[in-house]
């Protein structure tokens, strides 16, 4: 069964000529969601040929705009493009209001469901979404706005069995952690212990971190800390401030705390694999 992630924006806030905004595209055996969708999400989606109206479901960690302004175009162009299927948004509480806001302002009209589902919780694990495919969990984490981390675990499907010790068991699901944009608080750990592949923002190398704390992001070294001691399979690193034009520094200082880690960048296809 296949399960990867396409990344298609690596970037922070300010999106440059190699790094975009967050944005990323989760395939499970075909089954494919958005996890963020920053400003120009539509058109990487094009350049990277993934097909616009496979994506029925849309998972919003916060409404800052590199992770959020490339929604409504989006929904627009799915409209003009002919679908009627319908669509879920998992977001932070207001994201109605802004789309619905938006498009009454703009005298757009959408010939399709949209099923929000708004999240607005201050602790513990929530499920949010479920297909027959996989579940999403989502769990609160520490920025300047209400944000939000995913936890996507695939459902096996029954064929797919693995022998241990001569007797054939269903194979155990595989789990993707998104966490992006947060600080460093390792009450975040339970919620990402388990992952096969951890997906954790580092904004900033580790001399910054006292801009880190004040801005609420996390340098790569705090990132691998938190690798270290939820322990997942993989690491993957992204949300990339501008400042940093090639990630070494980044992942030398991540990969001190926690080997297994590999810095994203815009296009990179990540296999989510149980090791």
């Amino acid at each position: 069964m296949n399960f990867f992630v396409t990344i298609l924006g690596s970037g922070a806030a300010l999106p440059t000529g190699r790094r975009r905004c967050s944005a990323q595209v989760v395939n499970i055996n075909g089954f494919k969601m958005l996890l963020d969708c920053a400003e120009g999400t539509q058109d990487r989606i094009r350049q990277h040929h993934l097909k616009l109206q496979s994506l029925g479901t849309i998972l919003i960690s916060h409404l800052h705009g590199d992770h959020f302004f490339g929604l409504p175009g989006l929904l627009s162009t799915m409209h003009l493009c002919g679908r009627t299927e319908p669509v879920t948004v998992v977001a932070p509480k207001g994201a109605r209001q802004v789309i619905e806001t938006t498009f009454d302002l703009t005298g757009n009209h959408i010939g399709y469901p949209i099923n929000f589902v708004e999240m607005d919780f201050a602790e513990g694990l929530h499920r949010v979404f479920e297909s027959p495919r996989c579940t999403v969990d989502a769990f609160p984490i520490l920025h300047s706005v209400p944000t939000y981390g995913f936890r996507i675990t695939e459902v096996p499907r029954s064929g797919e069995r693995k022998v241990e010790n001569g007797e054939r068991t269903l194979r155990s699901p595989r789990v993707y952690t998104y966490c992006c944009d947060t600080e460093y608080n390792e009450s975040l750990v339970p919620h990402m212990q388990g992952a096969d592949l951890l997906c954790l923002e580092c904004t900033f190398a580790d001399d910054l971190a006292d801009l880190a704390r004040q801005r609420q992001h996390l340098t790569a070294g705090q990132a691998g800390q938190l690798a270290a001691l939820a322990q997942p399979k993989q690491l993957l690193l992204t949300h990339i401030s501008a400042r940093y034009h090639e990630p070494d520094l980044l992942l030398a200082q991540a990969t001190a705390h926690f080997p297994d880690t590999t810095v994203a960048s815009d296009g990179l296809v990540v296999e989510v694999s149980a090791k």
